[in-house]
């Protein structure tokens, strides 16, 4: 009796350390295989994150392209106290409009001043107030002004300083609008808007523009 009970305890043992066994393999075969899929989602991921941050830095380098071809002057200067922001992705909309306002300007520079018009009213449209509205409303005196639609254009001028006060196009667009209003002959409101660009902007490009209108005034 005492064997059989001895065989049965053995055998329960062996049964048992293969059982262990068994289980460690299975185990560690499933930490193994956890343990690659790991490291191919990191390996993923890194992938992606170096994707986004090339594309955003294709971004900013268009976005800053474009402002530097646009800017045909500098505004008034800046405050003393400049607060530093912390850097943000540009939002979906922000970089719809500045590809909208990018394509139209293509239109500009190629001298289709009619469909730059139509391309510029279309963008003002759907961003009216966005940081490149005040250009577009500007591009669209231009197209007016370059056609020989000189009053269309004083008006567009005029709506870049009505619309946008505090836009960066707002000393070219009263430039403008002064030699818009000396073409036409009226060189009395020509010769104060012209004279108010030199009182509020001084020591810019725009005032050293309106200073030489000034000269051609009687």
């Amino acid at each position: 009796m005492k064997k059989i009970i001895a065989v049965l305890v053995l055998s329960f043992f062996w049964s048992f350390q293969v059982f262990a066994q068994d289980n460690e393999e299975e185990y560690s075969q499933n930490e193994t295989q956890g343990l690659q899929d790991l490291r191919k989602a990191v390996a993923d991921l890194s992938i992606r994150v170096d994707e986004i941050q090339n594309n955003l830095q294709e971004i900013r380098a268009r976005i800053g392209s474009l402002e530097k071809n646009t800017s045909i002057g500098v505004s008034s200067s800046p405050p003393a106290n400049l607060e530093v922001t912390p850097f943000s992705t540009p939002s979906a909309a922000s970089l719809d409009a500045a590809e909208v306002y990018h394509d139209a300007y293509i239109i500009f520079e190629e001298g289709r001043y009619s469909e730059a018009r139509s391309a510029f009213l279309k963008f003002l449209q759907q961003f009216p107030q966005t940081e490149y509205s005040d250009n577009a409303q500007f591009w669209i005196g231009e197209t007016y002004f370059k056609e020989g639609k000189t009053e269309e254009a004083a008006l567009a001028f005029e709506d870049v300083v009505k619309k946008y006060p505090q836009g960066n196009k707002v000393p070219d667009a009263l430039v403008k609008e002064g030699i818009c209003l000396k073409v036409l002959g009226d060189n009395d409101n020509a010769r104060i808007i012209l004279r108010g660009v030199i009182d509020k902007y001084p020591k810019t490009p725009q005032a050293d523009k309106a200073r030489k209108e000034l000269e051609g005034l009687s």
